[in-house]
């Protein structure tokens, strides 16, 4: 399962109230309030460092400059990292302590959850989903919640994880090839090449990496 629109969808008066629940120091407390609701938009004019043309091409549910006030945290700031991350925690202690859900993973707003019986794990979708749409106003991506057996692979975070080995998604194997394509500058093909490296290394994918490094002409 994951959320659909996750960073956009944040309610920040939400989030704020799960911070002062554990912290006390007004110090501490005035800048977490100064950066959760900071309007990166409307506050004050964004550097904007590309192409303004792209941001036509972002989906509504995704960008800040169409969010409702009061939501969203800006994608690249790292404090929006550790903050989803205490948003997501009432998902975790629900599924945890709650649910009972003994095998259960999560990165960001991507989660899974393990188990031999499909009537828990239909009841474990069904009461996360509804969790967080009631607690945290979050929805539940219809599109991307899945139940399967587990011999067919398990699709998470950019790979294919499966008892005895990992395989990259096919839909990156393809942005990495398309990207090098479209780069002739050999530095900034270089570039592109690494990142993806980086990735690979955690699934085996040996013969790819070096199909991959012939292609693109990298030693």
């Amino acid at each position: 399962m994951d959320i659909k629109s996750f960073f956009t969808s944040i309610d920040q008066r939400i989030l704020y109230g799960l911070v002062t629940k554990r912290i006390k120091n007004k110090e501490i407390l005035w800048l977490t309030e100064v950066i959760i609701f900071h309007d990166c938009v409307r506050d004050a004019a964004p550097k904007v460092q590309s192409q303004p043309s792209l941001f036509a091409k972002l989906p509504v549910d995704k960008s800040l400059f169409t969010a409702k006030k009061g939501k969203g945290l800006p994608i690249g700031n790292l404090t929006s990292q550790f903050f989803a991350n205490v948003y997501m925690n009432e998902i975790d202690q629900f599924a945890k302590h709650s649910l009972k859900a003994k095998y259960y993973i999560r990165y960001v707003d991507d989660f899974l959850i393990l188990d031999t019986n499909v009537k828990n794990l239909e009841r474990c979708r069904d009461k996360i989903t509804a969790f967080a749409r009631e607690k945290l106003e979050l929805r539940v991506h219809p599109g991307k919640q899945f139940i399967r057996e587990i011999n067919t692979g398990i699709d998470f975070v950019g790979y294919i994880v499966r008892a005895d080995y990992t395989l990259i998604r096919k839909r990156i194997v393809g942005e990495w090839r398309r990207k090098m394509e479209r780069t002739e500058n050999p530095e900034k093909k270089q570039i592109i090449f690494d990142s993806y490296m980086a990735h690979s290394i955690w699934a085996n994918a040996f013969g790819l990496s070096q199909k991959m490094a012939n292609f693109a002409k990298i030693s």
